[in-house]
């Protein structure tokens, strides 16, 4: 029989065929350079084949074949050895079933600690301690409340209101203001589109921006203090890093989007952090919020997402409401020689700024007003995938990810 029927008759593919008679555990007459498949060839291979679904290792498997080959068991020291090996892997087969106990039992354990999130019930909302840092942006007065919904921790729903007109209302335990989105070109991310097929090398890029920023805040930063993070529509910091704040810290974190932060809220309430956060629904940068109230903030790509739909440093934008001995951390995202990537990011977002992207830009406007203390270059990736966050990114050209630190000049 030739290799052909042998592998429509066993199922088996030509490559493993090859490897046997490479490796000796299959040795076919050959007639004309072609391998023949006589009976005996065939007995092996199916005693291989038995051997394998016993999950024998191909060493033992060849001994087995060279004992049937060499006496076909006749001799009685080869029919002991025979008795031993099998013994000798019934052994083995015990030990893989004991770890692969273990293993499931493990797994079990997950699945079970992943349901018993899911069943918390954790439900927070405006954490009634982060009231004092809101007030009307309008005229700086203290904000009126009124049908309010409410725990001993959390208001999870109220209408807010300013003796000037300013009104805002806390739904699903978000602070909601009349600023909403009014771009054509953007929309809510609740199912995270923008992490869809990012490749190693740029996720790498990530984890090492990451290294970097936790590195210098812990450096940086003591406990107690108000955080501020904007646009997690785009990439969000500390969803990945709540660890990193202590029950006296705040954050208050601020998008254009209530649908997005409401799909965050409810996965970091499983979570049941540490610190008190406060969700702000705002499209704009006229907020809610008291001036020189803010005491860190983190910026992982929030530059970029203004520039989106913005002119200007959107860190210029928030000064008002950072302390003077305010914290900046960031990584800026940038194009090195990436014509090609604008080009196409500005096709797809016809509001965003030619400048977005361009580090020079970035590092001209940040000195106008900050100091940078610190920053690197985490390295670069040549292919961000076909994603929402950075499918504009050309194969070939290079998007850099720059973390760094800053404070007011």
């Amino acid at each position: 029989m030739k290799i052909g029927k042998v592998v429509k008759k066993y199922g088996i593919p030509v490559s493993s065929l090859y490897f046997y008679i490479k490796n000796g555990l299959l040795v076919p007459p050959r007639r004309n350079n072609q391998y023949i498949f006589d009976e005996r060839t065939q007995s092996d291979l199916e005693l291989i084949q038995e051997l394998k679904e016993m999950d024998f290792p191909l060493k033992t498997i060849h001994r087995l074949l060279s004992l049937r080959r060499i006496s076909n068991f006749y001799s009685e020291e080869d029919r002991i050895e025979r008795r031993d090996i099998f013994l000798a892997h019934e052994r083995e087969l015990e030990k893989k079933e004991a770890a692969l106990s273990d293993m499931r039992e493990k797994v079990r354990r997950y699945i079970a600690e992943f349901d018993d999130h899911k069943q918390s019930g954790n439900r927070s909302g405006v954490p009634v301690e982060m009231l004092r840092l809101l007030c009307c942006p309008h005229c700086n007065s203290e904000l009126m409340m009124d049908g309010v919904s409410m725990s001993q921790q959390y208001i999870f729903h109220a209408n807010l209101s300013c003796s000037c007109g300013y009104k805002a209302a806390i739904t699903d335990g978000i602070l909601c203001t009349k600023n909403i989105n009014t771009s054509l070109y953007d929309k809510p991310d609740t199912t995270r589109e923008l992490y869809r097929d990012l490749p190693s090398r740029t996720l790498s890029l990530f984890e090492n921006s990451y290294n970097w920023l936790t590195y210098y805040l812990k450096k940086h930063v003591s406990p107690g203090k108000v955080w501020l993070e904007a646009y997690p529509t785009a990439w969000f910091f500390f969803h990945n890093h709540l660890e990193l704040l202590s029950k006296e810290d705040c954050l208050i974190v601020i998008d254009k989007f209530p649908e997005t932060l409401l799909a965050y809220k409810e996965v970091i309430d499983e979570q049941n952090p540490k610190c008190k956060i406060l969700y702000i629904a705002d499209a704009s940068t006229s907020l809610p919020l008291k001036k020189e109230s803010i005491d860190c903030c983190m910026d992982f790509f929030a530059v970029n997402e203004y520039n989106f739909y913005h002119e200007g440093l959107f860190l210029s934008e928030m000064i008002p409401y950072f302390k003077q001995n305010v914290e900046l951390f960031g990584v800026y995202f940038f194009f090195r020689n990436g014509r090609k990537s604008v080009a196409k990011y500005l096709d797809s977002y016809p509001e965003g700024t030619s400048s977005n992207f361009n580090i020079n830009w970035f590092m001209s406007e940040m000195k106008k007003e900050f100091r940078i203390l610190e920053t690197v270059d985490c390295g670069s990736s040549l292919d961000s995938g076909q994603n929402l966050g950075l499918g504009f990114h050309v194969p070939g050209e290079e998007l850099h990810l720059q973390p760094y630190h800053a404070k007011l000049k």
